[in-house]
Parts: C-alpha cells; sequence; structure tokens
C-alpha cells in the first residue's frame, strides 16, 4: 500500500490562515461582551477575575514588566472567584468601575487599561506580563479586574 506524501508547505499555511481566521472571531467576539456587560457579569460567567490590586511588580523574561495582582483584602476572601481564565490567554487589566459612576464616565474607561499575557495564575494571585514597554502601569491604582 503506498502513501501520499503530505505537501507541508500547503498545510502550513491552510494552519496559519486558519489559525488568524480564530483570532479574528475571538477577538470581536471579546470586544462585543466588553462593550455589552459590566465587569461583575462577566466575573459571574467566568470570563473576568474582579476586586484585584495589584500586590507586587517585576521584570521578568525580555524585559516585560509582570503584574501580580491578589484579592482586594477590603473585598474578603483571600482566594480568587471562579473563573475560567487560563496561562497564556491575552488579558486587559483596567480600573474597575465603581458602582456610583455614571455610564458616561464608564464609558471613557472602556478603552483604557493595559494588555498582557497571563503568565501564572493560582489560587490566590494572577501575575501578568505586559505587552508595552512603556511605563505605563502607574495609573493602575485601587481596584482593578483583569
Amino acid at each position: 500500500m503506498a502513501t501520499k506524501g503530505l505537501d507541508i508547505p500547503a498545510f502550513a499555511t491552510d494552519q496559519l490562515s486558519l489559525l488568524a481566521a480564530e483570532l479574528a472571531a475571538e477577538t470581536s467576539q471579546n470586544a462585543l461582551l466588553l462593550s455589552t456587560h459590566s465587569p461583575r457579569t462577566l466575573s459571574r460567567a467566568g470570563l473576568a477575575i474582579t476586586n484585584l490590586s495589584l500586590s507586587s511588580q517585576r521584570t521578568g523574561l525580555g524585559g516585560k514588566t509582570v503584574l501580580e495582582l491578589e484579592q482586594d483584602s477590603a473585598v474578603g476572601g483571600e482566594e480568587l472567584s471562579d473563573h475560567g481564565i487560563r496561562v497564556g490567554d491575552i488579558v486587559k487589566v483596567g480600573q474597575q468601575p465603581k458602582g456610583g459612576e455614571k455610564k458616561l464616565e464608564k464609558r471613557s474607561m472602556e478603552g483604557e487599561g493595559l494588555e498582557g499575557v497571563i503568565v501564572r495564575i493560582g489560587r490566590k494571585t494572577v501575575q501578568v506580563a505586559l505587552d508595552k514597554e512603556e511605563d505605563e502601569r502607574d495609573g493602575l491604582s485601587g481596584m482593578l479586574w483583569v
């Protein structure tokens, strides 16, 4: 029985186009979810972690800044809430809107935040490697969400 050779360049090209289509679909779906739902709703669905505070920051591999976030002690509970976030997920770390803020102020906060990749996730902490090397992390204070 003769086996046909696999055309590796064609296979790789097909896989890359499929990965690009998957990335575009996930990006548009996440943008829609972020624009239509509050952080609290996303947290209940397991798509976000809320009520975090910055516990430490360090320089990681390749000079990237790694933020370590933990549950805010004012909220209670040391462990993170249930979520579906895994290592390697691309996330945005931003200020959590306060309950009394007006919708216009909440909308202005949507575009803000720092994008990064989850490096490590545990029961008590989340570590995020930031994409930007600029010193924009100074704006992160108070309650944060991923």
